[in-house]
């Protein structure tokens, strides 16, 4: 499974734990065009990607040590890299008062969770929380990054979230060293000893002359 696809999940279910708690109402992620609100039937709430962007501002470079459980270090690892996946949340029921209610519930539940729990697939290295904010307006320009999707889609602009999922991408370690050393053990042991190492009997042994010397 991929890290958008465990994204998706992961909003999926914050949303139903959270505003849509007790509701009957589905979370889809289909591009919200005209054919598709056309096929629409009942109340949902539309989470549509529409944009995936590196947040070049905290990615770092260089390298963090890895260390054991004893703190030693065994190896290196890269900074991780950071992601910024781009939700449009919008919402569809039968009325604008409805949609507007369950649009407010959405809002504040995205006012109050600044994070949300990553599901794990168990391959490789993988963030285990992930950020959650709604993009802050830029300026007094009239253009949103909403509005873009609007236009693109050929879809009448509709009120909604949209929504800043920030994913921290953790990279493999690199450089890893040999396994420390815990400990050494000395031993001692007698050693066979080599016919040239013996030493040679004392009568064989050459005699020293000592004169005396007056």
């Amino acid at each position: 499974m991929s890290v958008v696809q465990r994204v998706d999940d992961a909003l999926k279910e914050g949303l139903g734990r959270g505003p849509l708690s007790g509701s009957r109402i589905p979370v889809t992620f289909d591009t919200p065009g005209s054919e598709w609100s056309a096929r629409r039937s009942g109340p949902c709430v539309n989470v549509f990607l529409h944009s995936v962007e590196e947040d070049a501002q905290r990615t770092q470079t260089g390298r963090i040590g890895v260390v054991d459980e004893e703190g030693t270090v065994i190896g290196y690892r890269r900074p991780p890299r950071y992601f910024v996946l781009s939700y449009l949340v919008t919402v569809w029921a039968q009325t604008v008062a409805d949609e507007h209610r369950l649009l407010g519930r959405l809002l504040e539940w995205c006012a109050v969770t600044e994070e949300l729990a990553l599901p794990q697939d168990g391959f490789g290295p993988q963030p285990d929380r992930l950020g959650l904010r709604v993009r802050a307006t830029g300026g007094e320009s009239s253009e949103t990054p909403a509005s873009r999707v609007w236009s693109s889609l050929g879809t009448p602009a509709r009120p909604g979230l949209d929504l800043v999922v920030t994913v921290p991408l953790e990279r493999e370690p690199i450089g890893t060293g040999p396994a420390p050393v815990h400990g050494l053990a000395l031993r001692t042991g007698r050693l066979p000893a080599r016919p040239e190492d013996d030493p040679a009997p004392r009568s064989a042994r050459p005699r020293r002359r000592v004169e005396e010397v007056r």
